[in-house]
């Protein structure tokens, strides 16, 4: 019983003086969206070309929610707590709508039907931190358009667009703001291309 009263004792005066080790502080993981900006200016342009317009895919590694950085030619690390809340791919999808929309010369049609196919590939996407004194963000996307006649397929567009624009600051703010500058630009450019190749 003595025993019993002293080890209840020092239970008491572990707890009334914090002795007791604590916690492990709980990181909270974050999660962002891109921020693409739509184009706001429609052109006059009377759609005139069917087009299929096929989910846009991007290819691994980077085909995951995770933060990538790039520390030299070989590896990457991937950041656990700093992460995509849906996939890149899936938040290009509306952005390449939106382009298309607004750009003109194409209306889209059921995938299956009788018209050329456009398929976007996000192939990198990256922070670039190889030169920690200039970090980047890396983006590249692949642009291409098949038609189908006869049984025969053809790919009459393909096109591959890269952008490493320096971040502002060492910050995921700053991260998300230059990947998405990445791929409007790409976006942009390979949309306009597309108005510029008869298929």
């Amino acid at each position: 019983m003595k025993y019993f009263k002293l080890i209840l004792l020092g239970i008491i005066c572990l707890t009334i003086t914090g002795c007791f080790p604590k916690a492990a502080k709980y990181v909270i993981k974050k999660q962002y969206l891109l921020n693409i900006p739509t184009l706001s200016t429609r052109h006059n342009t009377q759609p005139t070309r069917a087009l299929q317009v096929s989910s846009v895919t991007i290819a691994a590694p980077f085909n995951q929610n995770y933060f990538l950085y790039r520390i030299n030619s070989t590896q990457y690390l991937v950041d656990y707590y700093n992460s995509f809340l849906a996939l890149p791919a899936r938040q290009m999808d509306s952005a390449l709508a939106n382009y298309l929309k607004i750009i003109g010369h194409f209306y889209p049609v059921a995938p299956g039907e009788a018209a050329p196919r456009l398929q976007v590939d996000i192939t990198e996407l990256y922070a670039d931190y190889r030169n920690r004194n200039y970090p980047k963000a890396v983006v590249t996307l692949h642009f291409t358009v098949t038609t189908f006649n006869d049984n025969n397929t053809a790919i009459v567009f393909d096109k591959t667009l890269h952008s490493a624009i320096p971040l502002e600051a060492k910050d995921t703010t700053s991260l998300l703001a230059a990947w998405s500058k990445g791929l409007q630009i790409d976006l942009t450019a390979g949309v306009r291309s597309l108005t510029r190749i008869k298929f």
